[in-house]
């Protein structure tokens, strides 16, 4: 049965009441003065007398005891349905995080946490929504009382409040590290025997997700040639077949611990970052190159993998990251394509490293004319299909992706990354600030796809009662 939206409404009482009106009862097969059980959440439940009444409106009026009862967190518009014997109302969704750098929302009432801006931008999006969302820490979990203090960001401040364990979570645990941490992984199982739905799985290994990709005759086309654990002789013939090579932490990101070994006529060209300095250091000898860069790192951790000769900006390298995000329907959508410029004497196109972002649709045009949307149809039939290709292999639910992408000199697309929790940088440019915003709602129209409510659903009505 689909779900209906309501404009939910509070009658001060100390009894345990349901008020509906009553074509809303017929659809959901209720009778008046029915005692059926009221779930809320995965952990809250409260049996309560159902009460109908005349009124074309799409309302439902909780008593105060109930809602205390149920820990619904305020009125709004919300969604309910039959669910076996009762009624469900809901559905609420919960993000996923730690407290980063140690700072707290609750020592932050003035919004100073360092990712403030970015969970009041996906909790600003609430407000379409007939959805309670919220944002958490495993701090913040009463595991005998099974809920959570959530976070929800309500007109303009932060609002702490208690609320039982949500339908959904979006997991955005910040880091591989805190990951790892026991208390992350064991609230994920915990809530998943609960019944709970996750999203987003942790951070993607280079290594598996290459072994994912090329193993599929769709992908493999886009995929450089690549090697875990490079020993000197894997070194040295990729150096034959390649004018240049990258080496990356298999388990890196933000384009940290990252070489770039260019072969020249007679001497090897070895780039690299450290902090906020690039350098470069040549060597004669292939495999004074090779001892540079293990001198203090293990290969084991490494991977090495073809360079490829991406058109330019300026002489500068560019690349671009894709943001995909699942919508209502359960369908892939390309949100978002970044165009982003290598800093000068970078070997990274990251934004931290000196790259920028540039106007990826004006750029493209530049370079191919005509056929640019030739090209933007190609991004995007690429981008879906490796983000398919992903989430059938790992058989767990994904919203969102973000792709490291490029075009080379050939016009042919490369994938570099695949990214499980991508960032928010491409979004600073001026042109995609529309596709932040449709990339928040996705976020949440996706986590609502997986509550089992459906959104296909008849305004509330705006008749007060």
């Amino acid at each position: 049965m689909n779900s209906i939206t309501v404009k939910l409404k509070i009658q001060k009482s100390r009894s345990n009441k349901i008020y509906l009106p009553n074509h809303i009862l017929q659809k959901l097969n209720l009778k008046h003065n029915q005692s059926i059980p009221i779930y809320f959440g995965l952990t809250s439940s409260k049996v309560a007398t159902i009460r109908g009444f005349n009124s074309h409106s799409n309302i439902i009026v909780i008593t105060s005891s109930l809602m205390e009862k149920l820990l619904l967190p305020y009125k709004k518009d919300i969604m309910i349905k039959k669910e076996q014997d009762g009624l469900r109302i809901g559905p609420i969704i919960g993000i996923y995080t730690t407290d980063y750098t140690g700072k707290k929302f609750s020592n932050d009432p003035s919004n100073k946490h360092p990712f403030g801006f970015f969970f009041k931008n996906l909790l600003s999006s609430e407000t379409k929504y007939p959805v309670y969302y919220f944002v958490f820490t495993p701090e913040e979990i009463d595991w005998g009382k099974k809920t959570i203090h959530g976070y929800f960001y309500r007109k303009n401040y932060w609002q702490k409040i208690t609320v039982p364990f949500p339908d959904v979570v979006y997991n955005r645990i910040p880091n591989r590290s805190v990951e790892k941490k026991p208390s992350i992984s064991n609230f994920k199982q915990t809530y998943l025997n609960f019944g709970g739905k996750m999203f987003n799985p942790g951070f993607f290994n280079k290594w598996d997700m290459y072994q994912i990709l090329v193993q599929e005759p769709d992908t493999v086309k886009y995929i450089p040639e690549t090697y875990m654990k490079p020993s000197f002789s894997i070194f040295k013939d990729m150096l034959k077949r390649h004018s240049i090579v990258y080496l990356k932490p298999a388990n890196g990101s933000l384009g940290l611990g990252i070489y770039k070994v260019n072969r020249k006529s007679n001497s090897y060209l070895i780039q690299y970052r450290v902090g906020s300095k690039n350098f470069a250091v040549s060597f004669k000898k292939i495999t004074s190159a090779y001892k540079y860069i293990f001198q203090h790192k293990k290969p084991q951790y490494y991977l090495i993998q073809q360079g490829i000769n991406l058109i330019k900006y300026h002489q500068n390298p560019v690349d671009f990251r894709i943001q995909l995000h699942k919508d209502s329907l359960n369908q892939w959508q390309v949100i978002a394509i970044g165009a982003k410029v290598a800093g000068k004497g970078s070997v990274t196109t990251h934004l931290r490293t000196g790259g920028k972002m540039i106007d990826s649709l004006n750029y493209l045009e530049k370079v191919y004319g005509n056929n640019t949307y030739k090209i933007l149809r190609e991004i995007n039939n690429m981008a879906i299909l490796i983000a398919r290709t992903v989430e059938e292999k790992l058989g767990s639910p994904v919203g969102e992706l973000g792709l490291d992408v490029g075009i080379d000199t050939n016009n042919r697309i490369w994938l570099f990354e695949v990214n499980s929790k991508p960032g928010r940088s491409i979004f600073k440019h001026p042109s995609l600030k529309d596709a932040r915003n449709k990339s928040s709602n996705k976020l949440l129209e996706y986590a609502m796809y997986l509550s089992r409510f459906t959104t296909k659903h008849s305004p509330p009505s705006k008749e007060a009662l």
